[in-house]
């Protein structure tokens, strides 16, 4: 195997606990031909502090910039323009990699010529590791026809229709071909920023990539990730409303009819699940029929099934006291 850097960018906001695991996690690695550069994206903790001491006790370099609060894709563009490497991985300052994460990445992306890799996890809250996407095998053959190992290879038709349909690993799972990237991190995504850095590659051009099953990394779980499994109206509202609802916009000219069909249908669903949770925490039923004029007109067939499917929970008496939280 050659030895081509690595360029590895952490971005961090006031979580310097929890970053000296992830940077012990990157010097562990097997395979050490790495950069390593820790965006500080307007921390108030000891965060640079801890990076400091943390140089000096393990004689590492690593390349520590401060930047006022701008989010996570404006933090990893800044990391992004300091990368040296020809491969780039992004590692959230509360995550931890598996000794072997780099090495298994790269062997792949070597071996086959590939775009990119994502690689599966576990997480806090799940031991069995949590790619649910793939987990079961009916879902990963619409996908995969070729096998490699452990690892399942995507030509361009199968990443193009995954990456419309769903986004299918967080950006600490991610390796990619620095070529591949066509831009940086989408700065106007509130969570789905890793989302749309997928699509800008397949849609951009015919992509390649692998996956693996086999967990490679540590998710921790708590309450200041930015995404963290819960099912709510923030959720719904940023990564639904928001960000798949500017992503529609943004590829809509590349997008085919098919494609945009489920961008519809995704977000009718939103639309759809926010009317519903929001009707149990108490507002209006004129926002309620609001929110169902927009799932409706988007996706009429879909609404209506999801109507008599699920639709008891818009008749519940909303609970005592309960207020909208926005």
């Amino acid at each position: 195997m050659s030895q081509s850097l690595i360029s590895i960018i952490i971005p961090t906001y006031n979580r310097g606990e929890l970053l000296e695991a992830a940077l012990r996690s990157v010097l562990a690695q097997t395979y050490r031909c790495w950069q390593l550069i820790v965006i500080d994206d307007g921390s108030v903790d000891d965060t640079r502090e801890r990076v400091r001491r943390f140089c000096q006790t393990h004689e590492v370099d690593i390349e520590y910039q401060y930047q006022a609060n701008r989010g996570q894709a404006a933090a990893r563009n800044a990391g992004l323009r300091r990368c040296r490497g020809e491969y780039v991985a992004s590692l959230d300052s509360d995550d931890e990699w598996h000794p072997d994460f780099l090495a298994a990445s790269l062997a792949q992306l070597q071996k086959h010529d590939l775009d990119f890799v994502f690689l599966n996890w576990t997480g806090t809250y799940d031991a069995e590791g949590s790619a649910p996407f793939f987990a079961q095998p009916a879902r990963r053959r619409a996908y995969c026809t070729q096998a490699d190992g452990e690892w399942w290879l995507l030509g361009p038709a199968q990443l193009r229709q995954l990456a419309t349909e769903t986004c299918p690993a967080p950006s600490s799972a991610l390796v990619v071909r620095r070529t591949a990237l066509v831009a940086g991190w989408n700065e106007q995504m509130r969570i789905a920023d890793d989302w749309c850095l997928l699509l800008d590659m397949v849609l951009s051009r015919p992509c390649r990539a692998a996956f693996t099953l086999t967990p490679h990394w540590l998710k921790h779980v708590h309450d200041t990730n930015i995404y963290d499994g819960r099912f709510d109206l923030k959720l719904i509202k940023d990564l639904g409303l928001h960000d798949e609802r500017l992503m529609a916009r943004r590829f809509r000219p590349q997008l085919r009819p098919l494609e945009k069909r489920r961008f519809r249908q995704r977000l009718a669903m939103h639309y759809f699940n926010f009317m519903c949770l929001n009707r149990v925490n108490g507002p209006s039923w004129v926002s309620t029929l609001s929110h169902a004029g927009r799932a409706f007109y988007l996706a009429p067939v879909l609404t209506v099934q999801a109507f008599f499917n699920r639709g008891r929970v818009l008749l519940r008496k909303p609970p005592a006291g309960a207020q909208n939280p926005f």
